[in-house]
C-alpha cells in the first residue's frame, strides 16, 4: 500500500512553516493532511508554532514593543534566553510575523519573511481550504505547561468542540512526544479523532528486545499509532514498523528533506517510502507526492 503524504509544518520547504500559507500550499501541493505544533499563550489561546521559544520562527526581536519579555527560562532540558509564547497574550503574538527557520537553506521561502501572522488553532479550523481536510495537530509539551497553570489539552479540546469539525469533513489526529499528556488528551477527547505517540531514537528503551516490546505494548494499549523518526526505523529499530503492525498500530515517519538527499531525491524519498509506513511527513510534500504517485 502506498504511504500517506504530509505535509510538515504545511509546505515548509516553500513558505515559512506553520502558517495558513504553508497549509494551503501543502493541500494544493496534493498532501493528504497537514501536520503542525501548538503552544499556548498567556490569554488561553492556542498558536501554530513549533515551539514555545519565538525567536526561531517569527520576527519578534524586530518588535520594539516586545523588547521587555525576553528574558532567560529554563524549558525542559535548557535554559533558554528569548521570548515565549506563554508569556504573551495573543494580541502581542499578532504584533510578529512568520519568518523561515532555515533561511540559509530555503532562501525562497525566506523572502516570505515577515508577511505571514502567527494563527491560531482557530484561524486554521475556520480557513476555507481546511474543509473536508485531515489536520494532525501536535501538542508540545502538555506537561511542561500544565505545571504552569495553563492545560493546552483542555484549550484544544474546547476549541475543536466550538467548531463542530464534522459538519464541516475535517479529520484529526493528535500527537505528542508527551506520553502522559497525550493519555490526558485522549482522555478529554475520546471521540475526536485518532491519537498517535511520537517517539525517537534517545527514547526507545536500551534493555533489549523485551524491554522494547513491551514499549511498543503500552502504546498499542494506550493509542491508535507511533510515529517515529526515519534515524529510528533505519538504525535501531528495523522491525517497529512489522512489530507496530502486527498489534493494529498506524505508523508514521519524519522528515523527508529534499535537502538532505545525497544522491537523487527520488532514491531518498524511496527509502521512507520502502519502511512500509502508513505516512510521511515531507517537507516539500509535492515532491514526496510524485514519487508515490510513481509507485505501480
Amino acid at each position: 500500500m502506498k504511504p500517506l503524504v504530509f505535509g510538515h509544518r504545511g509546505a515548509s520547504g516553500y513558505r515559512p512553516e506553520n502558517t495558513l500559507e504553508a497549509f494551503e500550499l501543502a493541500f494544493a501541493q496534493g498532501s493528504d493532511a497537514i501536520e503542525l505544533d501548538l503552544v499556548p499563550t498567556i490569554d488561553g489561546h492556542l498558536i501554530i508554532r513549533h515551539e514555545n521559544v519565538l525567536s526561531h520562527t517569527t520576527n519578534i526581536a524586530d518588535v520594539p514593543e516586545l523588547a521587555r519579555h525576553r528574558h532567560s527560562k529554563f524549558v525542559l532540558w535548557r535554559e533558554v534566553e528569548d521570548w515565549f509564547s506563554e508569556d504573551l497574550t495573543l494580541e502581542e503574538v499578532r504584533q510578529t510575523r512568520a519568518i523561515e527557520r532555515l533561511a540559509d537553506q530555503r532562501p525562497g521561502s525566506a523572502k516570505f519573511d515577515a508577511q505571514f501572522q502567527i494563527p491560531t488553532i482557530d484561524d486554521l479550523l475556520t480557513a476555507d481550504f481546511a474543509q473536508g481536510k485531515t489536520l494532525i495537530l501536535e501538542l508540545k509539551y502538555p506537561n511542561y505547561f500544565l505545571d504552569r497553570g495553563i492545560d493546552t489539552p483542555a484549550l484544544l479540546a474546547a476549541s475543536l468542540a466550538k467548531h463542530q469539525l464534522p459538519d464541516r469533513g475535517i479529520t484529526v489526529i493528535i500527537e505528542s512526544f508527551d506520553f502522559i499528556g497525550l493519555q490526558r488528551a485522549k482522555a478529554l477527547m475520546p471521540d475526536v479523532g485518532k491519537f498517535v505517540f511520537l517517539t525517537e531514537h534517545w527514547r526507545i528503551p536500551k534493555g533489549g528486545p523485551a524491554e522494547v516490546g513491551q514499549y511498543l505494548a503500552d502504546i498499542a494499549e494506550n493509542f491508535d499509532g507511533l510515529s517515529i523518526d526515519r534515524r529510528s526505523i533505519r538504525d535501531i529499530w528495523p522491525s517497529v514498523v512489522q512489530d507496530a503492525h502486527e498489534l493494529g498500530l498506524l505508523v508514521f515517519t519524519w522528515t523527508a528533506r529534499a535537502e538532505e538527499a545525497e544522491n537523487s531525491v527520488d532514491e531518498y524519498y524511496a527509502d521512507f517510502i520502502h519502511t512500509g509506513v502508513d505516512g510521511i511527513f515531507a517537507d516539500q510534500p509535492d515532491l514526496l507526492r510524485f514519487t508515490v504517485d510513481s509507485l505501480t
